[in-house]
């Protein structure tokens, strides 16, 4: 039987940002990349960046997604309900296209949930990515 949820696990690191997306408990796809220099990159920074390029990579695959991150704070912020929003281009840019989401004609549907760091084996794929 096929689900009819696409799951896209992400992650951020010291440098680095990943996302993992998975249909029917299979690793369809993954990314990973560099972003800013250690000194002045903050983990907000890579776990919104891996948020966001999982979104990119959505809106250019229709489906119905559920993303799940380890970072509860970027879920706050992206929701509105946190401080220090405007510090991180990319919050604004993921709150962007998941409105894109919600008002477009396709059949297509996006959510943001939270699950501990390393709870299964997608999750930890990210995180190794990250490394």
């Amino acid at each position: 039987m096929t689900s009819k949820y696409i799951y896209i696990y992400t992650d951020g690191g010291l440098e680095k940002w990943a996302f993992v997306v998975v249909k029917d408990n299979k690793i369809i796809h993954e990314e990973t990349g560099k972003y800013g220099i250690s000194a002045s990159t903050s983990n907000d920074d890579t776990e919104s960046e891996g948020i966001l390029r999982a979104v990119q990579y959505a809106k250019d695959h229709p489906g119905n997604y559920i993303l799940t991150t380890d970072s509860q704070a970027i879920i706050a912020k992206v929701n509105g309900n946190a401080a220090n929003v405007t510090r991180n281009p990319n919050i604004r840019g993921i709150q962007t296209l998941l409105n894109e989401f919600k008002e477009s004609l396709l059949p297509v549907s996006f959510s943001i949930k939270w699950e501990k760091r390393l709870s299964n084996e997608f999750m930890s794929r990210a995180d190794s990515l990250c490394k």
